[in-house]
C-alpha cells in the first residue's frame, strides 16, 4: 500500500521516525504548459475541483458557485468535481477499504499508525482514484480549491500537464497548530506540512483571496512571483423594508465555533446593558458553541439576544438589521462581511486575515483587535448611539463593495490570471 502514499510523504515520515529513508524524495512540479492553448481562445473548458462535498452552505461553496456561474456567463464551459459526484455509501466503502490497507502498512513500517494520517491518506487515495476515472485530459484549465485537491491534482498533472491553479481558502496546518488540533513538531505537522509544500510546488499560480495568505504560505516555500491576489466577490442584494424606528437590530451571522468570537460579543454586550433597552441582537448560525453561548447569555441576563439557528433567509435578516458584528479571532475573507457591505450595514469586525482588505477603519466599518472586549464594547456603544455614523459607514461599505467586490470583478481577475499565466509560459516570460 506504500505506493499509494506519495514518495515525498514517505520520505518525510521515514525521516521523522529516525529511519534511513528507503525511497528517494520525489517533488511535484509545475506543468510545462508552453504549448497548452492559445491565449486568445475565446471559450475555455475549465474544471473546478474541491475535496469537500459540494454544494453545501458556507463561503467555499458560495465561491465555487459564483466562479462557475461567472465564467459560464463569459462563455466558458465549466464543470465542478467533488466527492459528492460519487454516492456517499460507495465513497465511504472505498475509504474504509483503503484505510485498513494504509493502517497496516504504516504499522509495519513505523510501528504505529497515527489516526489523522490514516484518515487523510485513505481519503487522498480514494479521491485520487475517483478523479483518475474522469477524463481530465479534456480540460484546458484545472483550478483546485483546497489543499488536498491541489496535492492530488499535482500528482495527476505529472502526466496531464495542464495549467493548474490553486486557491487556498484557509491555512490548514497553521490553523490546526493555532487551535491545538495538531501538536508542534509532531508527525502530523510533518505530514501535513509536506502536503502543503508539494501542493504549492505543483500549482502554476496560487490565486489568493487576500494578501494575508502570502507570508504564511512562504513558510511552505511558496514564492512571491507565484502568488497573486484576486479578492472574492459576490452577487448579493436585499429589498428595502420598513424598519422599526424605535429599535436597533444588531446581527451576527457565523458558525458557532470558538474562532468566530461570539463569547467576546456577549461579554461586550453585558458591559453595556444600560444601552441595550431598544436593541435586539440576532445571532444566526449553528455549531459546537451554541449550548455554551446560550448559557453565557442567560447567566448574564441578556434577554435581548436571540439565537436563530441555521437560516436560509440571510437577505431578509440583513434587510431588517442596522449593525453587523463579526468578532472573529481567526478568519480569512469572510463572506458574511461582504454580504453586510452589500446590505449597507454599519459593520464592526476585527483585524483578522483579509478583513482589513475589505474594511477600512472608520470609513467602511469599525475594526477592533481580535478578542479585545473593551474595543468591541466601545464600538458597539458608538454605533448604537450615533445613527448618522451608522449611515455613513453603511453607505461607504455599499459603494466600495459595488465597485471592487462583485462577482464580475472576481471572475474578470481570475480569467485574467488564467490567460496571462499561459501567455507568459508560451513566451518564456
Amino acid at each position: 500500500m506504500g505506493e499509494n502514499i506519495h514518495p515525498s510523504l514517505l520520505y518525510e515520515l521515514d525521516t521523522f521516525y529516525g529511519k534511513n529513508p528507503r525511497i528517494s524524495k520525489v517533488n511535484l512540479s509545475e506543468a510545462d504548459i508552453k504549448d497548452t492553448l492559445l491565449p486568445n481562445k475565446e471559450s475555455l473548458k475549465i474544471l473546478i475541483v474541491t475535496s469537500f462535498r459540494y454544494p453545501i452552505t458556507g463561503g467555499l461553496s458560495h465561491y465555487i458557485t459564483g466562479l462557475q456561474n461567472g465564467l459560464q456567463q463569459k462563455g466558458h464551459d465549466v464543470d465542478v468535481q467533488s466527492p459528492s459526484q460519487l454516492p456517499e455509501e460507495e465513497f465511504t466503502a472505498r475509504i474504509t477499504h483503503n484505510k485498513k490497507a494504509i493502517e497496516t502498512y504504516l504499522i509495519d513500517r513505523y510501528g504505529e499508525a497515527i489516526p489523522k494520517i490514516v484518515k487523510n491518506a485513505s481519503f487522498i487515495q480514494t479521491y485520487q482514484t475517483f478523479l483518475e476515472e474522469k477524463n481530465l485530459q479534456k480540460y484546458d484549465i484545472i483550478h483546485a480549491q483546497d489543499l488536498f485537491s491541489i496535492f492530488i491534482l499535482g500528482k495527476l498533472n505529472t502526466h496531464l500537464q495542464k495549467p493548474l491553479f490553486f486557491t487556498p481558502h484557509g491555512l490548514f496546518t497553521q490553523s490546526r497548530l493555532k487551535f491545538n488540533k495538531i501538536k508542534p513538531n509532531s508527525v502530523e505537522e510533518t505530514y501535513f506540512s509536506e502536503i502543503e509544500k508539494q501542493g504549492l510546488k505543483a500549482a502554476n499560480k496560487v490565486i489568493l483571496i487576500s494578501n494575508s495568505f502570502k507570508n504564511p504560505l512562504k513558510i511552505y516555500d511558496a514564492t512571491e512571483d507565484k502568488m497573486i491576489r484576486v479578492r472574492t466577490g459576490i452577487d448579493f442584494s436585499i429589498n428595502d423594508v420598513k424598519r422599526n424606528p424605535n429599535q436597533i437590530v444588531l446581527s451576527c451571522i457565523a458558525r458557532l465555533s470558538p474562532r468566530k468570537g461570539h463569547s467576546y460579543l456577549i461579554e461586550a454586550l453585558s458591559l453595556m446593558k444600560e444601552n441595550l433597552h431598544d436593541v435586539k441582537v440576532n445571532i444566526v448560525g449553528e455549531g459546537t458553541m451554541r449550548e455554551s453561548l446560550e448559557k453565557q447569555a442567560k447567566q448574564l441576563n441578556l434577554e435581548n439576544i436571540h439565537f436563530l439557528g441555521k437560516r436560509f433567509d440571510i437577505e431578509d435578516i440583513l434587510a431588517t438589521s442596522d449593525i453587523y458584528v463579526l468578532p472573529t479571532i481567526n478568519d480569512n475573507f469572510p463572506i458574511s462581511v461582504l454580504e453586510a457591505m452589500f446590505a449597507k450595514q454599519a459593520i464592526i469586525t476585527t483585524n483578522c486575515g483579509g478583513i482589513p482588505e475589505m474594511i477600512e477603519h472608520n470609513r467602511t466599518g469599525v475594526i477592533c483587535e481580535p478578542g479585545n472586549v473593551e474595543q468591541l464594547t466601545e464600538a458597539l456603544e458608538l454605533l448604537i448611539k450615533d445613527a448618522s455614523f451608522r449611515k455613513f459607514l453603511g453607505t461607504n461599505a455599499y459603494h466600495y463593495a459595488n465597485q471592487y467586490l462583485t462577482i464580475e470583478k472576481m471572475v474578470e481577475g481570475i480569467e485574467g490570471v488564467y490567460r496571462k499565466t499561459v501567455w507568459d509560459e508560451k513566451n518564456g516570460t
